[in-house]
């Protein structure tokens, strides 16, 4: 019997990524920011609900000047709160190292993230007053 040595973070890995159930597979290498909003894109696009407990706001990217880039809506029914969280977080870091890399600016105003009901069984922006 042959034994085949596996480092630790192999293995931890397996076990940390073996049981996701949807189609967004962490172990997939994404190499670019293109890949992460393709993937984020992909894993939020069905925003059905139940109620309204199950939608979500993510906020990601980063704005020269500090913030959010971005907000997007998600149901928790119908995706993986965690795999949305790690997607946001890598597009941060893009965003993050070609503000560094570039000296970006921008500008400074606060943008407040969305409001989100469930609605006709759809996870939809509500508008603020």
């Amino acid at each position: 019997m042959k034994l085949i040595k596996i480092s630790p973070i192999v293995a931890l890995s397996t076990l940390l990524f073996g049981c996701q159930s949807n189609d967004f597979n962490p172990e997939s290498k994404i190499s670019t920011i293109t890949d992460a909003e393709t993937k984020l894109q992909k894993a939020i696009e069905d925003k059905s609900c139940d109620a309204s407990y199950q939608c979500r706001v993510i906020s990601y990217g980063e704005r020269a000047c500090g913030g959010p880039s971005r907000f997007d809506i998600y149901s928790i029914k119908t995706s993986k709160q965690e795999d949305i969280e790690f997607l946001a977080t890598e597009i941060t870091s893009f965003e993050q190292a070609y503000n560094q890399e570039n000296k970006a600016f921008s500008t400074c105003e606060h943008n407040p993230a969305p409001q989100t009901l469930c609605l006709n069984k759809k996870c939809e922006v509500i508008e603020r007053e």
